[in-house]
């Protein structure tokens, strides 16, 4: 949860990746929230709850509008004054239990819970959320990865024929083949032929 949301900004954020704002079902799901939620302590109070209150029956309801039957508030429990619309709810990450309070300058962390009934924690992308910028930056990578692969192939080439040439090099110098030898005895020989016949 690098991200922190107003309420608002939660809702629509979730509504783009097409779930809604945390709903907690029953205990077992709410203590599963809840363990989650501990890691990312250190830079949230919570996570906003998707639920709102419903002035037709007087009661709290969840973004799809099934009511809220399993619930854990925390002390002093949930006043009369908690139930409107100004009114925000979220499950705090150092104990698990909800909390309610206004909507206006409260950041929490975002929880979105996709439509297959799984909660979805989001870090909230750190990816550009347009596709063809997302398509620019894995190309410029893969281009990048090409790039320092043909340096390194080429770098090692350059390195397998300077090693080569230094060492035939070496080698023709330290010992002359059979037929310099010859080549040089009969040049000696000529020379002492041509000496004696002057």
């Amino acid at each position: 949860m690098e991200l922190l949301l107003g309420h608002k900004e939660a809702r629509q954020r979730c509504q783009r990746a097409g779930g809604a704002v945390l709903s907690i079902l029953d205990e077992m799901e709410n203590v599963f929230v809840w363990e989650h939620l501990q890691s990312y302590e250190g830079q949230s109070r919570g996570a906003w709850l998707g639920m709102n209150f419903s002035p037709k029956g007087g009661t709290l309801v969840w973004q799809d509008n099934t009511a809220v039957n399993y619930s854990n508030w925390g002390p002093p429990g949930l006043g009369p004054s908690m139930l409107s619309h100004n009114s925000c709810y979220w499950i705090q990450s150092n104990s698990g239990l909800w909390r309610p309070g206004a909507c206006t300058n409260v950041t929490m962390g975002v929880v979105c819970k996709l439509p297959r009934g799984e909660p979805s924690f989001h870090p909230m992308p750190s990816l550009p959320e347009n596709p063809a910028a997302l398509v620019v930056v894995l190309m410029a990578v893969l281009l990048l990865l090409a790039l320092l692969t043909a340096a390194l192939i080429l770098y090692r080439r350059r390195q397998s024929i300077e090693r080569g040439a230094f060492e035939g090099a070496r080698y023709s110098r330290s010992s002359s083949s059979p037929t310099e030898a010859t080549e040089k005895n009969i040049l000696v020989s000529d020379m002492e032929m041509n000496e004696q016949q002057e």
